[in-house]
């Protein structure tokens, strides 16, 4: 079997691994928002650029088959997708059995695999964009020569890289690394108008979400500013370390330590890949890797913002693992000890992870009484469904009864758990969910309220607190209801054990204000 047909089943494998993953596990707190997204289709959202509602839109068939399998189908197509293009990528650079060692250690990092590959993030489709461009770009600078064939590539890549940013903005690091290397290692590329072209391709690709935010005075921009605004604030060793540590289990503590050498032994000159092509793909990843440190020395900084830009060390390496010494005996074992074990050490991960979110008797956090489980993560994918039958015996009692309105909406003052609570209770039983809370709280529900049933005077609303996100809601809506009644308690058990409790309450005569 050749190393195409070795990257085919790899891919094969891996997706039916990561299909099985995201049939048994509920949706994660990102997730369960994103697809809150394809609910209302926009070109921008407070968050992100609009390709991850429009993915999640696409894959349920437009919200037909709304199951986490089919909102994480992208995911999945993606790291496939993702894994293919990798293994070109090597090839072109070297060979075949660099691509395949490429796509082997995308697949055995958690990013690649579970992050970006099983989870519906901006991530997954984002990935896509960035492998393809970096291909494109590595067929561009193949060597010094401009030809036809070249500057269709370049026309594609200002395509796929005005795609790439509306998954996500740091897809214009791909445009920053190509526009490090040409003025440098190739200048020829800044007298061809096709450069420039491209340049204005991706623009006019992305200009719907700048002007989604001249519309709405750059929230997005102005959100994201202050989470890498180191200008204020000291230093924080704290949140370096984290990033740091972060770093180091997605992309697998096995597989991270060589991504440091195939980085240096590139500097060193000393890969089979060719001078321009080394400078390429440093150019495309150093700098986001670069800033994203910096930043990580005094804000709080998301592992998983530097994912995309390790495709290219991914790429180095690979072909630094072809040329080791023991090559003949690697090929024979088709890939490197460290890499077999790194997929090992993921593949336990990966089965553990699902184990303890099912099955792990009550809960990793907190004990406390009315906080239960908080700092507990696995409950993000675990048991929000269950509340809905408890919760639908309460609001036909009260209704019967008398107590609420029957027109009862459902309120909630974060985004997380408004939208778990929106997609696994509200929107089975019918019932709108507000957010009522600052934005920078409630985030994209500023903008879905608008489309839900309106608050008004005299209203009976609900609201589901869950223990891991406790807040006191008589401070926080005791202004704008005229009666908040004690609330009824679900217990909710994970192998028999309590693991958290839904604190239902029931919020009587809104105020209007």
């Amino acid at each position: 079997m050749n190393y195409k047909k070795k990257t085919l089943l790899l891919i094969v494998i891996a997706t039916l691994v990561r299909s099985i993953i995201a049939a048994t596990i509920e949706l994660g707190n990102d997730e369960v928002y994103y697809r809150m997204y394809a609910q209302y289709l926009q070109w921008n959202y407070f968050d992100h650029p609009p390709m991850v509602g429009w993915l999640i839109r696409f894959t349920t068939v437009n919200l037909l088959l709304d199951h986490e399998f089919f909102i994480r189908l992208g995911a999945i197509i993606s790291a496939a997708i993702t894994t293919w293009l990798l293994f070109l990528s090597g090839k072109k650079l070297n060979n075949e059995y660099t691509g395949f060692l490429a796509a082997v250690i995308y697949t055995a990092t958690i990013y690649g695999s579970i992050i970006a590959g099983t989870f519906i993030l901006p991530d997954s489709p984002q990935m896509v964009c960035w492998v393809a461009g970096l291909y494109l770009m590595i067929r561009i600078t193949e060597n010094e020569n401009i030809n036809n064939l070249k500057k269709r590539d370049l026309l594609l890549f200002g395509i796929i890289a005005g795609i790439g940013m509306l998954c996500k903005i740091h897809t214009s690091f791909l445009w920053l690394g190509f526009l490090l290397y040409v003025p440098f290692y190739n200048s020829k590329w800044l007298k061809q108008p096709i450069l420039y072209i491209a340049g204005i391709i991706t623009i006019l690709f992305f200009y719907p979400v700048i002007q989604w935010n001249i519309d709405n005075h750059f929230v997005t921009y102005l959100y994201h500013s202050k989470r890498v605004d180191f200008a204020t604030g000291g230093l924080n060793l704290d949140s370096f370390l984290t990033f740091f540590i972060g770093q180091l289990l997605y992309f697998n503590p096995v597989i991270f330590p060589f991504l440091v050498v195939g980085t240096v032994t590139a500097f060193k000159n000393k890969l089979p890949v060719s001078v321009s092509h080394k400078r390429l793909l440093l150019f495309s990843a150093l700098p986001l890797v670069f800033i994203a440190t910096i930043v990580s020395f005094f804000k709080e900084v998301l592992p998983h913002w530097t994912g995309p830009a390790y495709s290219g060390i991914i790429l180095l390496t690979a072909s630094y693992f072809s040329v080791q010494k023991s090559a003949s005996v690697l090929q024979k074992r088709t890939m490197p000890k460290p890499l077999l074990i790194a997929t090992i050490l993921l593949s336990t991960i990966v089965v553990a992870g699902i184990l303890i979110i099912n099955f792990f008797p009550g809960t990793l956090g907190k004990k406390d009484k009315q906080q239960l489980g908080e700092g507990d993560f696995t409950l993000d994918m675990y048991g929000w469904a269950a509340v809905k039958e408890p919760f639908t015996k309460i609001i036909q009692l009260d209704a019967q009864s008398g107590l609420m309105k029957p027109t009862a909406v459902i309120i909630s003052n974060r985004w997380f758990t408004a939208a778990h609570i929106d997609y696994y209770i509200g929107l089975p039983l019918k019932k709108d969910l507000i957010a009522v809370a600052d934005t920078n709280d409630i985030h994209q529900y500023a903008w879905i309220n608008n489309k839900r049933k309106k608050l008004l005077q005299g209203d009976d609303a609900y609201c589901i607190v869950s223990s891991e996100n406790y807040f006191n809601v008589l401070e926080t809506y005791g202004t704008v209801f005229q009666i908040i009644l004690t609330p009824e308690i679900i217990e909710q058990k994970r192998a028999g054990v309590i693991c958290r409790k839904f604190y239902i309450y029931k919020l009587k005569n809104y105020n209007g204000k």
